[in-house]
């Protein structure tokens, strides 16, 4: 048994790396080490939670100490099968032992012109929408609407909460039930979604507006 459980040991070391080019000049060398290490320090994090030795746990997985202490020390990854029978003995999922994805950038910058370009109405070209930024699970929606008037739009409706600041131009929002009001630049108004509203321009004046729209919680 020693000797089969040695030569299962130099298997899955062998199967963890199968791309023939030497790791270390791979474009993607860095990223497996980074996952190598994070895996590493998960698996003993584990092991020592469950107060397991590494030679208990290398016994039970049906590896060698040694190779074991690679994976821990992010030397070497482990094949799938190998990464399986460590977290059956740890008594965990094999992704609990995976690094989590990382976290999209916080900051993001979007310039001027960027940004997907929509039609409001599909018969009138007088309105168009950028959307600035797009964050529905998470937060708010920012766009940007580009309106040419005279311009009458649709009654509209929503979740969460709206909130109307123009940039440029004289904006009349209607609020069903409530009463109109006009905006000038620097003007904003807040109001639930849920509450019937369209947008209305006087004249055949141009006017940009941002809506930022938050979604019910």
């Amino acid at each position: 048994m020693r000797g089969a459980r040695r030569i299962r040991s130099i298997v899955g070391a062998v199967t963890a790396e199968t791309d023939p080019t030497p790791r270390e000049t791979r474009p993607d060398a860095a990223d497996d080490a980074l996952i190598g290490l994070s895996l590493g320090r998960e698996l003993r994090a584990a092991r020592t939670a469950k107060k397991l030795s590494m030679r208990a746990l290398a016994a039970s997985a049906d590896i060698s100490q040694p190779f074991l202490s690679q994976i821990e020390s992010g030397r070497t990854m482990p094949s799938i099968a190998t990464l399986f029978r460590l977290a059956k003995v740890l008594g965990i999922s094999p992704s609990a032992l995976l690094p989590s994805p990382p976290e999209p950038d916080p900051v993001r910058v979007s310039r001027r012109g960027e940004g997907e370009r929509v039609p409001v109405t599909e018969t009138d070209d007088r309105a168009m929408s950028r959307i600035i930024t797009s964050e529905t699970d998470r937060g708010a929606t920012v766009q940007e609407y580009a309106l040419v008037g005279p311009y009458l739009g649709d009654w509209f409706e929503s979740d969460g909460q709206n909130t109307v600041y123009v940039v440029e131009g004289v904006l009349t929002v209607m609020i069903d039930g409530r009463g109109e009001w006009d905006l000038g630049p620097g003007d904003a108004l807040t109001h639930p979604g849920g509450l019937r509203n369209r947008w209305a321009l006087r004249d055949a004046a141009a006017a940009t507006v941002l809506l930022v729209h938050t979604p019910a919680v």
